[in-house]
């Protein structure tokens, strides 16, 4: 009789899903698409008026290398207080009141038709197509011109299906400029334990 529920115990140990599994694919995590200047990588798109990415390298000649595959992309940030961004909807809801975790590679072009300062990512969440309801995250200053990767870690206030990757400017700045930030390869979306 011990071992029948000794071997119950294990089935349902077994069959409980490993939540430390759970993850949410990002469609095209690398940005890859034919290079070209004003456009969003396939999978991802823009819901901001004027927002205008680059898929790099290629665009406007910017020689940038892709971290991952064989394309990136570039946002920028300007004087009007404007900025570029990508979106995209997720396969799974990010639920509300639970850690996630992602990562990303930045960089920074030192020359990008003018738009040659450095900038910052921040990462959104929405409920619907093209929400900012939540600064879900954001990156320190991108000032370097390798690639490095950046780690994040999140919790939303509520249940969110969307994300946003949007450039910014620096912390504190007081006055709005021309700047870049190139974005490649991101990771899945995934659980976390709470810091």
């Amino acid at each position: 009789m011990k071992s029948i529920g000794f071997l119950t115990f294990m089935i349902v140990l077994l069959g409980q899903p490993d939540q430390t599994a759970f993850k949410i694919p990002i469609r095209n995590p690398s940005f890859e698409d034919t290079p070209g200047a004003s456009k969003s990588p396939k999978g991802w798109q823009s819901f901001t008026p004027d927002s205008t990415p680059d898929v790099l390298p290629g665009a406007w000649d910017i020689p940038f290398e892709a971290q991952d595959g064989q394309t990136c992309v570039g946002l920028v940030t300007r004087e009007d207080g404007t900025s570029e961004d990508i979106a995209q909807g997720l396969s799974e809801t990010l639920k509300g009141g639970t850690c996630y975790t992602f990562s990303i590679y930045l960089a920074h072009a030192k020359k990008y038709v003018g738009y040659n300062n450095p900038v910052r990512l921040r990462v959104w969440g929405g409920a619907k197509r093209g929400g900012k309801d939540m600064l879900l995250t954001g990156s320190p200053l991108i000032d370097h011109t390798e690639w490095r990767m950046y780690t994040f870690q999140f919790v939303p206030p509520h249940d969110m299906r969307y994300i946003t990757l949007e450039a910014w400017y620096g912390p504190g700045t007081l006055f709005k400029y021309k700047g870049n930030i190139i974005l490649d390869h991101c990771s899945d979306i995934e659980k976390c334990d709470r810091a």
